[in-house]
Parts: C-alpha cells; sequence; structure tokens
C-alpha cells in the first residue's frame, strides 16, 4: 500500500486536514479498554483517503500487507468471480475491517479497494493480527460472530432449492437482475451522480444461459428496468440510476 504515515502519528493525504488515530470505533476491537486500543494504534500504519482513491489494486501489483481497520468513511471492494468476468462488490463502512482472509491463509486474487468517501484507514500486520487474536479471546469471538452473521443473511437471501419450479418467470427475473447487478460497476453520471454501469451489455442468449432462463424472460426483464425508470440503454450498455429500487427487483420486493 502507498503514501503510508509513520506508525501512530497523525495523517494527512490528498486532502487537506490531520486525524488522531483512534480504533475506538472498529466493531471486533469493542471488548478492548481505551489502553489496549491506544497501544494497538501505535502498532498500525495510518492513511487518509480521498473520495475514489484507489487504495489496493491487485491487478497492478498491490499485495495486502496486513489487516486494514475502516476508521472513518467507506470503503468499496471489488472482487473478480472467474473468467466470465462477473465482479462482485462490497462495502466496508466504518468500523469494519478487510484483509483477514488473507491472514487466514485465503488468498485474494484481483481485489480493488476503493475509497468511497475521505475517511482513515489503519493498517495492523499479519503477525499482529494473528498475535492479537491468540491473546484476545473476545477479539476472536467478534469475528467469528460477524462471519456468523454474514453467512446467515446470504443464506436468508438465497431461494430455497425447490422454489425453482414455484417460482417460475419471476424467479427467473430475479436471477437476471442479479446477474446484472454482479456485472455492474459502480461509476458517475456527466452531473457528478453516483450510479451502476454496465459498459457492454451481453446478448440476451449469453444471460439466459448464466441464469437457466430463456432470452424472451431476459428481454422482458431489461425492458421493465427502462420501462420503469430503474435504468436507462446506453448502447451498448445499461446505466442503473436507481440503484436501491434495482436491488429491490434482485431480490424480489
Amino acid at each position: 500500500m502507498k503514501r503510508e504515515a509513520q506508525d501512530g502519528q497523525n495523517v494527512t493525504s490528498s486532502h487537506t486536514g490531520s486525524h488522531t488515530g483512534s480504533l475506538a470505533g472498529i466493531h471486533i476491537l469493542s471488548s478492548l479498554t481505551p489502553r489496549e486500543l491506544a497501544l494497538l494504534a501505535v502498532e498500525c500504519r495510518w492513511r487518509s483517503l480521498s473520495r475514489n482513491e484507489i487504495i489496493l489494486n491487485q491487478a497492478q501489483g498491490d499485495e495486502l500487507d496486513g489487516v486494514i481497520f475502516v476508521v472513518e468513511g467507506s470503503v468499496r471492494l471489488a472482487r473478480s468471480l472467474g473468467s466470465a468476468g462477473r465482479i462482485a462488490y462490497t462495502d466496508i463502512d466504518a468500523g469494519g475491517q478487510f484483509g483477514e482472509m488473507a491472514v487466514f491463509g485465503v488468498s485474494e486474487t484481483e481485489l480493488m479497494a476503493v475509497a468511497r468517501d475521505d475517511g482513515l484507514i489503519a493498517t495492523l500486520s499479519e503477525s499482529r493480527f494473528l498475535d492479537l487474536l491468540s491473546r484476545e479471546e473476545s477479539v476472536s469471538r467478534a469475528l467469528l460472530c460477524q462471519y456468523a452473521r454474514l453467512l446467515r443473511a446470504r443464506e436468508a437471501s438465497s431461494p430455497p432449492p425447490d422454489s425453482e419450479g414455484q417460482a417460475g418467470e419471476g424467479t427467473g427475473v430475479q436471477r437476471v437482475y442479479r446477474e446484472l447487478l454482479a456485472l455492474a460497476e459502480p461509476r458517475r453520471d456527466a452531473t457528478g451522480v453516483e450510479c451502476l454501469r454496465i459498459d457492454r451489455l451481453p446478448r440476451h442468449r449469453i444471460l439466459a444461459a448464466r441464469v437457466d432462463t430463456t432470452e424472451e424472460v431476459v428481454a422482458r426483464a431489461i425492458a421493465e428496468l427502462v420501462r420503469s425508470g430503474v435504468a436507462a440503454r446506453d448502447y451498448p450498455g445499461l446505466v442503473v440510476t436507481d440503484e436501491a429500487a434495482f436491488r429491490a427487483l434482485c431480490e424480489g420486493e
């Protein structure tokens, strides 16, 4: 990672202002005492961020060098899901962290991290994070609870195995929308407003094959997005202008 300040010092970056490093708002560290948090903060490398600043881009040779705590602001992670060109996006708000999976031996590939807002992050080395987990049972428990909640949320959002035949075309439409959401990338329109954009929309038959539905379902699903104003065609792509409504459609709400 680049443009990091010296350990435990106030930091500035491409935007003006200074920050006092404090880990008090990090969720998995909430059980630590103020003194323990202060000592841990001294061991971190602090970095302030500007909106849309690239924090990490493994495609360009950057490497994760520890666990990154999001102290202020929000960070968007983009992960490649394979050769099909799909990308999964995850937003880490203030109080969260990322990079710990690499510490556990689960390697990240083609990960990109971008600041969604002006903010502040702190990086704790892998060895120090592992030492923290082994020494502080409360931190290990908080991390396990975090993973359990994420797993439960994913299970709750997944349709039951026998729902395909029951839901019929509606489920097919939801699968189309979820695939489009996976393909979309966060961008800004001409007025500077955040939106989601697919630069090149796949052919209907390709989308249909990916989500196990028909070309007719794909065509109707996309046409409904445009008709309802949730998205707009920008050939050869598609721009989602109402992200909240689109995500609701993905879940059938």
